[in-house]
């Protein structure tokens, strides 16, 4: 794929922060700061989808007979001290970040629970794949697993760390499907969701058909490509800001505290002063991309 300096970059996150706020869609995806890297504002709910995600990556990393109990847990003490913990996770005392080490380490002994993982065989992905949409638009995303069956289907398998489910016309999967389907050029795909904090088996997902699943995905991208083509970035409410974009908003003008720097995200990673959320903002807190 020939590079396209015009090119804009669509994934599951993106789209869905579009569909939020164009101001939001901005933030996270196109702006960059005076030293060239995204921003991102962390929280509880982010910081730990990202530890459990991160650790779960590293430990399937490893050939099946270094997978071991004491070994996952070796990873999950070193991830969530460099980059979970006090106000790198945003936590604003002990006792909060007590709570959420708590549920990671719940997730992951879900995970653990389950022998599949033991000695499963991940299929080789390129590291950061990617499907020609337009001629200006590239659908991106990253996926937790992907393994092929002995039937000769390929199984797309997705971590689940928030508490809320997800909804049914998420086009997450759908777009796992369309890159998976691209890169082994097949139509034999599963799918499964494991939401970690509350089971120790995965969940079955209908799919689309690759066809129906591009239709849909590409009128998405194409209003994304609209409004970074006409820089459409106004907050959806015509005013100033609103509760999904107002912190992003806050960071970009310098109000954050900078806490860590995730050099394999390129981003800076800030906390802001505590303040009171909206009952909308409430109703979003865990609605982060596991």
């Amino acid at each position: 794929m020939a590079y396209n300096p015009n090119a804009i970059f669509v994934s599951p996150s993106s789209l869905s922060d579009l569909e939020k706020c164009p101001q939001l869609y901005f933030l996270r995806s196109i702006f960059r700061n005076n030293r060239g890297n995204k921003i991102q504002l962390v929280s509880p709910a982010l910081a730990l989808g990202q530890a459990v995600h991160d650790t779960i990556d590293q430990f399937l990393a490893l050939e099946p007979g270094e997978r071991n109990e004491a070994e996952l847990k070796r990873i999950t003490n070193l991830l969530w001290g460099n980059n979970a913990a006090g106000e790198k996770g945003g936590f604003t005392d002990k006792t909060q970040e007590a709570e959420f080490r708590d549920r990671a380490e719940a997730m992951l002994a879900h995970f653990w629970k389950n022998d599949h993982f033991k000695n499963a065989v991940k299929a080789k992905l390129p590291n950061f794949p990617k499907v020609d949409l337009d001629r200006d638009v590239i659908l991106t995303g990253k996926l937790d697993w992907v393994e092929a069956g002995d039937d000769g289907y390929y199984t797309i398998i997705d971590f689940k760390t928030g508490k809320n489910k997800e909804r049914e016309d998420s086009l997450q999967l759908p777009i796992y499907a369309l890159l998976v389907g691209n890169i082994f050029k097949t139509h034999k795909l599963k799918a499964k969701y494991w939401y970690l904090d509350s089971t120790e088996e995965m969940e079955e997902v209908a799919l689309p058909t690759l066809a129906a699943a591009l239709e849909i995905v590409k009128k998405k991208a194409e209003t994304a490509k609209l409004v970074v083509q006409t820089k459409s970035f106004q907050c959806r409410t015509g005013k100033e800001s609103c509760w999904a974009c107002r912190d992003m908003q806050a960071i970009s003008r310098g109000e954050g505290k900078l806490v860590r720097v995730d050099m394999s995200r390129k981003q800076e990673i800030y906390i802001l002063p505590k303040a009171d959320k909206t009952p909308e903002a409430e109703k979003w807190a865990d609605d982060i991309p596991f």
